[in-house]
């Protein structure tokens, strides 16, 4: 394949099978999938028509498919779960030597509507190009991504395949065909940040060679009047979520000429999120178009899972794992060690004194029947949310002061979220949480004569004027030093992982202190803490350019890191916090191991309990 420079399209041209569909056993595929995307599929009334994209009824894109659980299908059947551009119609050609066409597409046939109604403008479509689709040669073959791209053009598709095995492609491809096929039709691409944004146009310029002065990246900071002038002259756009929410809530996206919608880290489409928000305002419009979503960790619950499909109005998974047969080839050894730290003296003891102080609370609440048979040392700032929704919506507590619950629940969870901080990264932090909030509103009120947390503040704040630092930190640099002496500093790359953006600040304080051969920057997002200042997209996208070429060899990233980035290969990813979600875990270890062997290691403190109740 040729650059986007020269304006050639990729030379190979191949059919989709005039059976893609028809083959496809629903039932088998979802046994393959591992414990985090298991889907029932008990109650599915037709398994072979999954995923098929023929549309029906007043051209309004519904979609026979179904991906649903069986926990949700009282809820969904009526639900909307595929938007289609056309009915497609099979055509059988044997000779696969030369570009063979694909299935002829037939306008879906218009019925009358009722008066005062408008109907979506008809896409279109260059019946000569839409003969054949088109995959880069430019680019080693795998059968996976080759069957992925060829489901992803005809069905509204969810892909879920680990980090570094090829969304980008998949993506890109899609998004060439569309753009070839629908000379007048716009394509959209939308991720969470600029960053993996601008990742994409590199892919479509490199890779499939869409025409540059067709495309466009828009974010937040270009005003809307120029994004209402690019959304008329331009045909292919890179946009943050929020971006395509508001422009199409304003009409400033002209959504009757969609065609297609690339959605990146799709496992953020729960809830209201921008994605949900926009695909929700497509289908109130009965725009026709195709949808891709993309991730790496589709979510740790069926129903999780399932949100995401019906929110997006997915037809059909595509899922793969590491050990699927399609992909073992590709995927490299991953060592994964948990490495228990010994907490310090001063650290065990503050511990217990806050454990003291959450005791009898949790027992108070307890008492007052908003917390039910629970272990006040299994609760995490997550639960506690959770019951206080459940003790608004109740009717039943006449007799309780509500004030008084909303005080303690409030107490508690900024008590869990300190002793969370403690676990995780160490005195510091945790007493400058304890600092803040000693200050602030009903905590600072109910702690400020309360002598077990006062003395918890005392025992911190002698710990420290003592410079002893945490003993996670001692263990990072011994890793991370040892590393170093058996890999070579200028083409070795390591990434720390710290959820805690002030954790951040104090890896780079110890980092600063080894020199040669450590050479490390900061990777963090754009908003500012309390005590750092954000990094800009220029700079974000300096400091990777940086660490590809060997400038840095280590960055120490907040989850900015962990989503989708195409930072580079690296050797060590080091967690420093162990107590996170585990899809942001597996997210973590995707970024090692991607095109040789390579070692994961999680710090984690002696007293607690890895993955436990806190990750939320």
């Amino acid at each position: 394949m040729t650059s986007s420079s020269s304006n050639k399209v990729p030379p190979l041209a191949i059919i989709v099978d005039d059976d893609d569909d028809e083959g496809f056993d629903w039932e088998a595929a979802a046994r393959e999938i591992d414990v985090v995307c298991q889907f029932t599929t008990n109650n599915y009334n037709d398994a072979n028509g999954i995923g098929k994209g023929k549309g029906k009824g007043k051209g309004k894109g519904k979609g026979k498919g179904k991906a649903s659980s069986s926990s949700n299908n009282n809820n969904n059947n009526n639900k909307q779960r595929q938007s289609t551009l056309h009915e497609f119609v099979p055509i059988s050609i044997p000779n696969m030597e030369t570009p063979i066409p694909i299935p002829i597409p037939i306008p879906i046939p218009i019925e009358e509507e009722e008066e005062g109604e408008s109907l979506p403008t008809p896409h279109h479509i260059d019946t000569h190009a839409a003969k054949t689709w088109i995959y880069p040669v430019n680019v080693p073959l795998r059968d996976y991504q080759f069957a992925i791209t060829r489901s992803a053009l005809f069905s509204n598709t969810l892909v879920a395949l680990p980090t570094g095995l090829g969304k980008t492609l998949i993506a890109a491809v899609v998004m060439f065909n569309y753009f070839r096929w629908f000379p007048n039709g716009k394509i959209v691409f939308t991720a969470p940040s600029r960053p993996l944004v601008m990742q994409q146009i590199e892919a479509c310029h490199n890779i499939v060679g869409i025409p540059q002065h067709w495309t466009i990246d828009m974010t937040g900071q270009l005003t809307p009047p120029k994004r209402a002038r690019f959304w008329k002259t331009k045909r292919v756009f890179f946009v943050t979520p929020q971006v395509l929410e508001k422009d199409i809530h304003s009409g400033k996206c002209l959504v009757n000429s969609l065609v297609c919608l690339v959605i990146d880290e799709a496992h953020r489409a729960t809830g209201n999120y921008s994605y949900c928000e926009a695909v929700r305002q497509l289908m109130a419009l009965q725009v026709q178009l195709r949808i891709l979503a993309l991730t790496a960790t589709p979510g740790s619950k069926q129903q999780t899972v399932q949100d995401v499909i019906d929110n997006l109005h997915i037809s059909k998974l595509e899922y793969r794992n590491e050990t699927d047969h399609d992909v073992i080839s590709y995927v490299h050894d991953r060592k994964i060690e948990l490495i228990q730290v010994a907490m310090g003296q001063d650290a065990v003891q503050i511990n217990n004194n806050f454990l003291e102080v959450i005791r009898p609370i949790v027992a108070r609440l307890t008492d007052i029947g908003v917390i039910q048979n629970r272990d006040y040392r299994t609760l995490s700032p997550c639960v506690l949310l959770e019951m206080r929704e459940k003790f608004r919506s109740r009717q039943d507590l006449s007799h309780v002061n509500y004030g008084d619950v909303e005080g303690y629940f409030g107490v508690l969870i900024t008590l869990y979220y300190i002793h969370k901080l403690l676990s995780s990264h160490g005195i510091r932090p945790a007493y400058e949480m304890l600092e803040r909030k000693m200050k602030q509103g009903f905590f600072a009120k109910f702690m400020s004569k309360n002598e077990v947390i006062l003395k918890a503040k005392q025992l911190m704040q002698q710990s420290l004027s003592h410079g002893a630092s945490s003993p996670k930190l001692s263990k990072m640099l011994e890793v991370l030093l040892e590393h170093f002496k058996t890999n070579d500093p200028q083409n070795s790359r390591v990434i720390i992982f710290s959820n805690y953006r002030e954790s951040v600040r104090d890896i780079m304080d110890a980092l600063g202190s080894t020199g040669e051969p450590v050479r490390a920057t900061q990777f963090i997002g754009q908003s500012s803490g309390k005590t750092m200042k954000g990094q800009s997209q220029k700079v974000q996208q300096a400091v990777l350019k940086k660490f590809r070429s060997g400038s840095y060899n280590v960055i120490v990233a907040t989850s900015i890191g962990e989503e989708g980035l195409d930072i580079m290969e690296v050797d060590l990813v080091i967690s420093f916090d162990a107590n996170i979600s585990p899809l942001r875990m597996i997210q973590r270890m995707g970024r090692t191991g991607r095109k040789h062997d390579g070692r994961v290691d999680i710090l984690g403190l002696s007293f607690y309990l890895f993955l436990g109740n806190f990750y939320c």
